[in-house]
């Protein structure tokens, strides 16, 4: 196993100002290993509610996303009730079912253990902690968000000290440092444990920050901008995915980190995972390709 994805399958209902729809097939998990498919084969763990669609999980193992870690439970799956208005920046939550969450063990393959790379999907940081004490990876990539740092900070701090490639956006690493710039937070989050920082900028694209200094991912422009809903997953999940067939230096991070913000351009272009999952190969690499032009 060169990655174990640890994350959520979710359905969401979800409206943007350009498009609507029930049931969609998302969460980080899903995003992210579809992302990491492109590079190389993951393993995703996480649980599969009695409602997932049987043909979206026939998707994933058509990437080549391995599913033995992906039990389906008794109960519904993760669903995120949500909106966004405008420039569509902040996604409004309406609703949140996670159950299936509590009801799953977390555990990972005995033959997944030993992983290249672990990516830990934005979750509760007891979940991420659980799938740490169970994996003994080459490097960790992490991604949280602003709900954690404000209410499990503790936990999630014990993670990030075990993180090698931390991801967060700049509301995230300013909450989390208690800084004013995204210079003095990248400073401070290398300071707390990781090797690579990367502060996602959104459109503006993001900054990598390490010991030897930092560097500017440009965004790639989508062709419409549809719905924002798990570009940042993609993003670190392509990343990831690019890295677990080389090593974690920075050369290649940087060379990853285009690879995602090529990717992630493509998931904003449809509703849920649906762009997405329609890329191919070849258009994944013209994606990447147009970013050295730029």
């Amino acid at each position: 196993m060169k990655l174990l994805v640890g994350g959520i399958l979710a359905l969401d209902d979800l409206k943007t100002p350009h498009s609507s729809g029930k049931a969609i097939v998302g969460g980080a998990g899903i995003y992210s290993s579809v992302a990491a498919s492109f590079f190389t084969q993951p393993g995703l763990v996480g649980p599969a509610g009695s409602d997932f669609p049987e043909a979206a999980l026939a998707a994933l193992r058509e990437r080549g996303v391995a599913l033995d870690g992906v039990p389906r439970l008794a109960e519904r799956s993760f669903h995120w009730t949500g909106e966004y208005r405008g420039d569509m920046a902040q996604a409004i939550t309406h609703q949140t079912r996670v159950k299936i969450l509590e009801a799953f063990n977390w555990d990972v393959p005995r033959e997944w253990r030993q992983p290249t790379g672990l990516l830990l999907c934005n979750n509760d940081p007891s979940i991420q902690l659980r799938l740490l004490e169970q994996v003994q990876a080459g490097w960790v990539a992490t991604d949280s968000m602003n709900l954690w740092i404000d209410t499990r900070r503790d936990a999630l701090e014990r993670v990030v000290v075990q993180t090698n490639l931390l991801f967060l956006n700049d509301a995230e690493a300013l909450a989390y440092t208690d800084t004013a710039s995204l210079d003095a937070a990248g400073a401070a989050l290398l300071g707390a444990g990781p090797r690579f920082v990367v502060i996602k900028r959104g459109a503006e694209g993001a900054t990598l920050f390490h010991a030897g200094g930092s560097a500017k991912i440009p965004a790639h422009p989508a062709a419409q901008f549809v719905d924002p809903t798990g570009a940042g997953d993609t993003f670190a999940g392509a990343a990831c995915g690019w890295l677990a067939e080389r090593n974690l230096d920075g050369d290649n991070l940087v060379e990853a980190l285009h690879h995602g913000a090529a990717l992630a351009s493509a998931t904003v272009e449809g509703l849920g995972t649906t762009a997405l999952l329609a890329l191919t190969a070849e258009e994944a690499a013209q994606r990447r390709a147009a970013l050295t032009k730029r």
